[in-house]
């Protein structure tokens, strides 16, 4: 083998390994029922020119929901959150929606560039049941 025929930049697993999706994912059984958190650069949600260290750095409560609510959905709930922490308050930003049959709850927060969402979904028929749990499981979200 020549050393032009020995390509350096291949791995074992494959030129490029896969960004995980979730970085925790939890469902029912049935799997009807999910909560999942997910993170992401915050300058895939918005383009900005400075590193976002807050929520409030994506825009308002508002606008903010044009980035985590998707379009044709039913906005039933829009909150911001302040918790105090040792160098001040973290923002949250909390949306309750429904689309598609679905009952979603989501919070969002940012810190040091990435965006930190915490979601909670199920069907509409099931959300009167089991919506005060998984509507609590997403406020849960803390960033730390």
């Amino acid at each position: 083998m020549e050393p032009e025929d020995y390509n350096a930049g291949t791995t074992f697993y494959g030129d490029k390994a896969k960004p995980k999706t979730y970085a925790a994912r939890f469902a029912s059984p049935d799997g009807s029922e999910v909560l999942s958190v997910v993170v992401r650069p915050s300058n895939q949600l918005k383009i900005t020119f400075l590193e976002a260290r807050d929520i409030a750095d994506l825009g308002s409560l508002k606008e903010a929901a044009k980035i985590f609510v998707p379009g044709g959905s039913t906005l039933y709930s829009a909150k911001t959150i302040k918790i105090k922490e040792d160098e001040g308050f973290r923002t949250y930003y909390f949306y309750e929606f429904g689309r598609d049959k679905q009952h979603v709850a989501l919070v969002a927060a940012v810190n040091s560039g990435k965006a930190i969402i915490a979601g909670a979904t199920a069907p509409q028929s099931k959300w009167d049941d089991d919506g005060v749990k998984l509507r609590s499981a997403a406020i849960s979200l803390t960033v730390l």
